[in-house]
């Protein structure tokens, strides 16, 4: 005979009679049971009315984690963005008022800092042109020594490209001297395996990397051809130059300040940059706001809060909950093993 705790409370009398005998209890810990699903069935048949779940099955795009991932992005682009327009303004304010040299360093200095603090205080949302990166990763863009001449070039050769770094890697492109698209396509087949990728702005060839990659990409890069347009027999070294940026016209400011003043268009080049880019964010910023309104519970207000409110009152009013305290009271005197093998039988 099992002992019925006698400080059960009130339930301790329905305890007493569930527990009088092993099959008893299987047949009322069954009827318990079934009458819980019953009455959650009826809960759930009784809450039409009320606001639907946020669940991802009725709303995919409800509150998920790339949603997040994106408000914490926009959050950390323009947090790097407006820090390095202000200090951008301070430097060119300094050289248009004419300031001392040992100024425009220091704030030049000041300013280098926080950009090599680029990719941490962005999150990678940033490039080195400042340009917004929200959906991929930052990139570099380079140019190659004779770049042009490598795509114009009528001759067919085999040229066979070397990437080493950690591990040595090699990749073959065919330019059968056809046209400079045709060159262009099959060096970008061949470059593409490091994640390289070569267009045509007007008469210039320009490539372009992650900036993860980059610096195998500018130490490690070297070709080996047929003897039109590289050597034959050995790799040469392609030593990759990349785009200039605000940062080698921050190290020229902070090496040489009488120079600051040649260098005030490209100062105010990248404050226009700055101040496009925080503008395209503000309108992220305002369509991921959107975004969040649209998946509100309650889209009508407190007003709508307050009748689910008071639709789920009721529902907790007239509900019977005897039943559920009564299954409650005897599983808390009866071992969990027998509970759950009287609940897997029933």
């Amino acid at each position: 005979m099992i002992q019925v705790n006698p400080h059960a409370g009130a339930a301790a009398p329905a305890t007493a009679s569930i527990l009088a005998s092993k099959a008893p209890i299987a047949h009322r810990s069954a009827g318990a049971t079934n009458a819980v699903l019953s009455s959650t069935q009826a809960a759930q048949k009784a809450t039409t009315a009320y606001p639907d779940r946020p669940l991802i099955s009725s709303e995919p795009m409800r509150y998920n984690v790339q949603l997040n991932q994106q408000i914490t992005a926009v959050q950390q682009a323009d947090g790097f963005l407006q820090e390095t327009e202000k200090k951008v303004l301070q430097l060119n304010h300094l050289i248009t008022r004419r300031a001392a040299g040992s100024e425009v360093a220091r704030q030049a200095e000041s300013l280098q800092k926080l950009l090599t603090r680029r990719e941490q205080l962005s999150a990678g949302t940033v490039d080195r042109q400042l340009q917004l990166s929200l959906q991929s990763k930052p990139t570099v863009n380079f140019s190659l020594q004779d770049g042009t001449a490598l795509l114009l070039n009528e001759q067919p050769e085999l040229l066979t490209f070397s990437l080493a770094g950690r591990q040595r890697s090699i990749s073959a492109a065919e330019l059968d001297g056809s046209s400079p698209q045709q060159n262009l396509l099959r060096l970008n087949q061949a470059l593409g395996k490091w994640g390289i990728h070569g267009q045509i702005n007007g008469s210039q060839l320009n490539f372009q990397v992650s900036e993860q990659q980059w610096p195998e990409v500018s130490q490690h890069l070297s070709v080996q051809g047929g003897g039109e347009r590289y050597p034959q027999g050995q790799f040469y070294p392609l030593k990759p130059q990349r785009e200039s940026a605000l940062e080698e016209t921050l190290q020229q400011l902070v090496q040489s300040p009488a120079s600051a003043g040649s260098l005030l268009g490209t100062l105010e080049q990248s404050l226009e940059t700055v101040t496009r880019q925080r503008r395209n964010l503000q309108g992220t910023r305002t369509r991921v706001q959107q975004r969040i309104d649209s998946m509100a519970t309650f889209k009508d207000g407190s007003a709508t809060a307050i009748r689910a409110s008071e639709d789920l009152s009721n529902l907790l009013r007239k509900g019977d909950f005897s039943t559920v305290s009564q299954a409650l009271a005897g599983q808390a005197n009866v071992r969990g093993a027998r509970v759950r093998n009287v609940l897997a039988g029933s």
